[in-house]
């Protein structure tokens, strides 16, 4: 009898060990929620910036290559960057992402549950590092899609009553565009200009005129090779030796010299037109000139009556 209750109080006592167990486990899971996983498997913290949250909630999961790697740890203000998100991930996962990776807020299912998915990043991008941000963004929503479809179709809606306002403009003959379309002037004026364009380029082709012979003549385009194989040896010669030309080019002598000549010479010319000297009278004094014109003039009666009758004025005797 002694063994059965012995038997008897150690079944309750297993029993009692059990729902304990039970109990203390349900307790940690409702106290610490994910916090126990972490606990098991370990864990990195990654902060994302981003502006629009888009209804993202604390515990949200997030994935990574279509893997459920982590879960939304906090949601915080920041002056700087809007909204900070910290999310924590597996540690196995830090070796996969990169500097260039994105966060971006998706919507699972109909229920419009929001998670948070993870990008490789480039290849050539180095290792996000402990620490170290990464920038985020939310994809967008149907209502945000609506409301820019809206403002687009308004958009449209302006630009198609404008268009149908200018072609009533048209239609009604004012405006510039609408002479154009309506005056023949214009029409016989790109007739007759297509028309000597067509004919000229004939003409070049058959090589008539001047353009013609420039395009069709080989022996211009022999002339001008051979001219310009000439200037480029000259050049090279007037590089090369220490000639006339190359010291004008190089000693500053040389154009100090034609500076100082042509100061004198401007000189000279101004004095010239003031009057100044005899070539200044010459230039300016009006009796002087026509002293001289008389002079020249009658010199020239003189020398056709010479030569009209030379015994005039010259007598040859022989004794």
């Amino acid at each position: 009898m002694y063994e059965i209750k012995k038997q008897l109080a150690w079944s309750k006592l297993k029993i009692g060990i059990v729902i304990s167990i039970a109990l203390l486990t349900l307790l940690l899971t409702v106290v610490f929620t994910g916090d126990i996983a972490d606990i098991i498997s370990p864990k990195e913290l990654i902060k994302i910036h981003i502006r629009y949250a888009a209804g993202l909630r604390t515990g949200a999961p997030v994935w990574f290559a279509g893997i459920e790697v982590g879960a939304v740890k906090s949601i915080g203000f920041s002056p700087q960057y809007g909204i900070i998100v910290t999310i924590s991930v597996n540690r196995d996962v830090m070796g996969y992402l990169k500097k260039d990776s994105r966060a971006t807020v998706q919507t699972m299912g109909l229920l419009g549950d929001k998670y948070v998915e993870l990008s490789s990043g480039s290849a050539t991008a180095p290792t996000l590092r402990r620490g170290e941000m990464l920038e985020g963004d939310a994809e967008a929503s149907a209502q945000h899609m609506v409301a820019t479809g809206e403002e687009l179709l308004k958009k449209m809606d302006d630009v198609v009553s404008q268009i149908g306002t200018l072609i009533k403009t048209i239609g009604e003959g004012q405006g510039t565009v609408a002479q154009l379309l309506k005056d023949p002037a214009l029409y016989n004026n790109l007739k007759e200009a297509s028309q000597r364009i067509s004919a000229m380029i004939a003409a070049m082709q058959s090589g008539k005129g001047t353009a013609g012979k420039l395009i069709n003549d080989d022996l211009f385009y022999n002339r001008l090779l051979a001219a310009s194989e000439s200037m480029e040896r000259f050049g090279s010669k007037l590089d090369k030796e220490q000639g006339t030309l190359h010291r004008l080019i190089e000693d500053p002598q040389v154009y100090e010299n034609l500076a100082q000549a042509s100061a004198r010479l401007q000189a000279i010319l101004q004095g010239i037109e003031k009057g100044e000297g005899t070539a200044g009278k010459l230039v300016r004094d009006e009796e002087l000139a026509q002293e001289l014109k008389d002079a020249i003039k009658e010199l020239k009666e003189l020398t056709s009556d010479i030569r009209k009758n030379p015994k005039k004025y010259f007598k040859f005797s022989v004794f």
